[in-house]
């Protein structure tokens, strides 16, 4: 039998118990999402992803941040965390603030969602700017976190963690934000890089510099995991989306708009990130299924090798807390996709977590 056959039985009847997450929390592990929502629509998905764990119990979504200047990039989360119910999760929005919206201006193939998906949803958010920066909420949310419990997700630049990492003590914090890393921060989720070597575009496109300040001073005790270009990239969902979607879905629409010519059709790279930041590798266990991803290295650690942020890894026995994603053993690209795509098709109106009334 094939996996993606066992799952169609299993998650429904796994899944049943989450609903009493919201009352009867099972630890739900603190995020918090850094993401360059603005030009390829997976983060979209993340952000479904996200959404739907926490209002599972599974994540305690603490805050979004956005690493791109668009005030459109904020107000389009707020649009689908509203969607979801979750209107109450704070956002930062990176200044200076623009009014600029995407052109693909490199293949000429896909289209702007960001300001659509914002001016057609419901969102509570009225305007970017008066969202914190994204320093002042990292720092308001590490702050108050418990020692080593955060898990970062970041599916964009490295714009903000440079930032955070060079911030001084303040009223928020008498701790430096590398301190506050270093103290409340459980474990780094990095879709960026590709492996064992190559260049992707979270590390280099944008702001390489950020990419390896980061790299070069982040907390040696605090665990990096990267999600190369590799992974996702291999693995494409949003299949059938305007076939079994809701009508109103905010993913069905910004999908349709940013692919085009009819297709909903992504590669993964930012939805499969976000599922290992709140899940880890034993975590899929809590939804019924065996293991579905799977550390590709024992030791070793990621270096750049050229200016444009490509990266190569470094095979160091000494270093033994980073490492980078594969599926699982026995896992297909196909498994994968058709788990992504049990979230993309989630209908928040039936107030259910896949199967069962959530929170």
């Amino acid at each position: 039998m094939k996996l993606h056959h066992i799952f169609t039985y299993l998650l429904p009847l796994s899944l049943a118990y989450l609903s009493q997450a919201k009352t009867n929390s099972e630890n739900p592990q603190p995020i918090l999402i850094d993401t360059d929502i603005f030009g390829d629509v997976d983060d979209v998905g993340a952000l479904y992803v996200a959404n739907i764990l926490y209002n599972c119990g599974l994540a305690d979504l603490r805050g979004v941040a956005v690493n791109t200047n668009s005030q459109y990039g904020a107000l389009a989360v707020s649009s689908i965390c509203t969607y979801f119910g979750n209107s109450e999760i704070p956002i930062a929005a990176l200044r200076p603030l623009t009014n600029e919206t995407f052109f693909d201006d490199d293949e000429f193939l896909h289209s702007e969602y960001a300001s659509k998906v914002a001016n057609n949803w419901p969102r509570s958010l009225k305007n970017a700017s008066s969202t914190p920066t994204p320093v002042e909420l990292y720092r308001s949310v590490l702050a108050a976190a418990a020692n080593q419990s955060m898990n970062i997700i970041s599916i964009g630049f490295l714009t903000n963690l440079e930032d955070v990492l060079k911030s001084k003590a303040d009223k928020i914090s008498h701790l430096s934000g590398f301190e506050l890393i270093a103290a409340k921060t459980r474990e780094l989720v990095v879709m960026g890089g590709a492996y064992p070597s190559g260049s992707e575009y979270n590390f280099g496109h944008s702001d390489p510099e950020s990419t390896a300040y980061v790299l070069k001073n982040w907390p040696k005790s605090v665990a990096i995991t990267y999600s190369g270009f590799e992974l996702g990239g291999d693995i494409y969902s949003g299949q059938n989306l305007d076939v079994i979607s809701p009508p109103n879905s905010p993913i069905l629409a910004a999908y349709q708009w940013y692919v085009g010519r009819g297709s909903t059709v992504r590669p993964s790279w930012d939805p499969i990130t976000t599922l290992y930041g709140i899940l880890g590798l034993d975590g899929f266990e809590k939804l019924g299924l065996s293991r579905m991803l799977a550390f590709a290295n024992s030791h070793g650690y990621n270096s750049l090798t050229s200016a444009n942020a490509s990266n190569a890894w470094v095979n160091d026995t000494r270093v033994t807390n980073q490492h980078w994603l594969k599926l699982a053993d026995g896992v297909t690209n196909s498994s994968m996709s058709w788990l992504l795509n049990q979230f993309f098709t989630h209908d928040p109106v039936q107030q259910t977590c896949f199967g069962r009334t959530n929170r």
